[in-house]
């Protein structure tokens, strides 16, 4: 089964605590509620092509947390992955791994909008107005020592093309989605990746914003390379990656208390890969 991702679930226990600090934590950084499931509240918001599945779940230990993947195959005849039901909550196919609390869903691509549109209320249609910038999720990075997560993750059409001593990249041949695991503990989805075409706007937008950002040492680094980008990467606080000619320039958004999930944000030219040495940075 050939599966292409779609989009994040994101969960919150509300017997520990009210999801409101979430859900303005959400729109602090450009996600838009758009629409909310009749019966059980679940929520799909977006940020530009990112799209963001929320809702209550109260198997997690945390007010909120980073919980499963959703990705979209041709046919529900297509399913193969074992134990995955129909979730009256969302109206999508899930496999639930609750040992870890990861979450698998799996959507026809042609019944997905129709789907949508009968079990959900559509609360918000207008175009956003003010996105900090960021356009699409590329990847993600999953703590995952046992395994358990990245077998399931093959059963689905992803594979291995690079490992190290902590890490392995998992690819899907039929799309440019990036997993990263994370082989030292098991805590789950740790960060998301997301990419921009404009890095220093995006940043420049969430410092308008008050959102805090990583501190970048450039003490050892050759930003020569980078020719006339060396003095805005400097400015802007980026980290970089690469050269003039091949480059990712990032910046991060740290989880806080209320999303406690790291979010990697990057402008790319012609440098394709999430490695290692990128991971261990952060």
């Amino acid at each position: 089964m050939k599966a292409n991702f779609s989009f994040l679930e994101y969960s919150y226990n509300s017997k520990l605590g009210s999801p409101s600090a979430l859900f303005k934590r959400l729109e602090t950084l450009g996600w838009t509620l758009r629409s909310r499931h009749k019966k059980s509240g679940a929520s799909i918001w977006n940020h530009n092509k990112s799209i963001m599945l929320i809702k209550d779940n109260p198997d997690i230990t945390s007010v909120a947390k980073a919980t499963g993947l959703g990705f979209m195959i041709p046919s529900l005849q297509d399913i193969e992955l074992p134990d995955t039901e129909l979730d009256p909550d969302t109206g999508f196919f899930v496999h639930k791994n609750k040992q870890h609390n990861f979450n698998i869903y799996l959507v026809s691509e042609s019944l997905m909008s129709q789907q949508v549109e009968k079990d959900y209320q559509v609360i918000n249609d207008r175009p956003a107005m003010d996105s900090p910038g960021l356009e699409i999720t590329s990847g993600v990075i999953i703590e995952n020592s046992d395994n358990i997560i990245k077998d399931l993750l093959a059963q689905i059409g992803f594979v291995a093309n690079d490992t190290g001593d902590f890490y392995t990249r998992l690819v899907c041949p039929t799309s440019k989605f990036t997993i990263m695991i994370d082989k030292n503990n098991n805590s789950g989805i740790k960060s998301y990746i997301m990419d921009t075409h404009d890095v220093f706007k995006a940043t420049a937008n969430y410092t308008l914003r008050d959102i805090k950002l990583l501190d970048i040492e450039h003490d050892h680094e050759n930003l020569e390379l980078f020719g006339k980008l060396q003095h805005k990467i400097v400015g802007y606080n980026i980290k970089a990656w690469g050269n003039e000619e091949s480059y990712s320039l990032e910046n991060v958004i740290p989880g806080n208390k209320s999303l406690p999930t790291n979010i990697i944000f990057r402008q790319r030219k012609q440098y394709l890969k999430v490695n290692e040495q990128t991971i261990n940075y952060y």
